[in-house]
């Protein structure tokens, strides 16, 4: 994996930070979660009038916050006011999600009109799910894959698999998804977009 040497970003951040650069409003007018805590992003999202950083953890209660500002949240039950956020953003996060359609439901509620969610996931040929949760186990339904996390040494598992045709899982009612960068790039990249109607 290649990486820039100033911001030490690799391609999909670099082409989100493309996207957000292009949305034609400025970051210091809106109010921003990013769901990731680490991500290099950062200086770019910290010009935003509010930025709040995330991560996700089943054993902690969604909505603390660490000492260095950090928020626990959950994509499918997020702890902000409705039409309180104008930009998620999301990097390779949402084939962790079990309820694909409770995170777009939640991102509806909570982005305020003409706000959005850029959002990347790695790319694969043809969407399918590989795992799901019933009776509070994990069932799988293809081999396990687990990506690499910085929170979890044992990495996380995919639940999905997510290709060009994914655009209705990505959906919900007054959201309206496209693919709005890409593909690029080896791994042939692409960055969507959920804008609120």
């Amino acid at each position: 994996m290649k990486l820039c040497v100033r911001c030490r970003a690799n391609l999909r951040y670099e082409m989100l930070a493309t996207v957000i650069r292009s949305l034609g409003r400025s970051l210091e007018e809106m109010t921003v979660l990013e769901l990731d805590s680490r991500s290099p992003l950062q200086p770019l999202l910290s010009k935003a009038k509010v930025y709040y950083r995330s991560y996700y953890s089943s054993s902690e209660e969604v909505g603390s916050i660490r000492p260095d500002g950090v928020r626990c949240e959950d994509i499918t039950r997020l702890t902000f006011p409705s039409s309180s956020v104008d930009l998620i953003v999301s990097s390779d996060v949402l084939e962790h999600v079990p309820d694909i359609g409770a995170a777009f439901k939640e991102t509806h509620r909570v982005l305020s009109s003409g706000g959005c969610h850029i959002f990347t996931v790695p790319p694969r040929s043809a969407t399918r799910k590989r795992a799901e949760i019933i009776d509070g186990e994990v069932k799988f339904l293809t081999e396990a894959d687990y990506h690499s996390d910085p929170l979890n040494p044992a990495g996380i598992l995919a639940f999905w698999d997510f290709g060009t045709d994914a655009g209705e899982l990505f959906s919900a009612p007054g959201l309206d998804v496209s693919i709005v960068a890409g593909p690029e790039g080896k791994d042939q990249r692409i960055v969507w977009k959920a804008v609120k109607r």
